[in-house]
């Protein structure tokens, strides 16, 4: 699915929103598969209420992003102002469900 991304990423590049912050920046592209920031997510996980990330050559996920709830705002706002059609949110939604992990 990664390579049938489409448009999603050029909708959801932070050039288009000017306060997005970094580490919405790294989630967005961890979730579109792009390469946008330095240090790249490489794993994202939600466990009990709070999100954690591995970036790419890290051995555990040291890196603390926020609340999960912070976080499904933050996407749902995004999301809410990004223009995407229907058929983008899907792809967006498969990824999003695919990539970020819960337990």
């Amino acid at each position: 699915m990664a390579d049938d991304v489409g448009t999603v990423p050029s909708k959801l590049h932070p050039s288009r929103f000017t306060g997005m912050s970094g580490k919405m920046t790294a989630i967005v592209a961890y979730v579109l598969g792009q390469h946008w920031t330095e240090p790249q997510i490489a794993e994202l996980i939600i466990n009990d209420g709070v999100v954690l990330a591995r970036e790419v050559g890290d051995v555990g996920y040291n890196t603390f992003i926020g609340s999960a709830q912070d976080l499904e705002t933050n996407v749902s706002n995004l999301l809410a102002v990004a223009g995407l059609t229907e058929h983008e949110r899907a792809i967006w939604d498969t990824l999003y469900s695919a990539r970020v992990k819960r337990c």
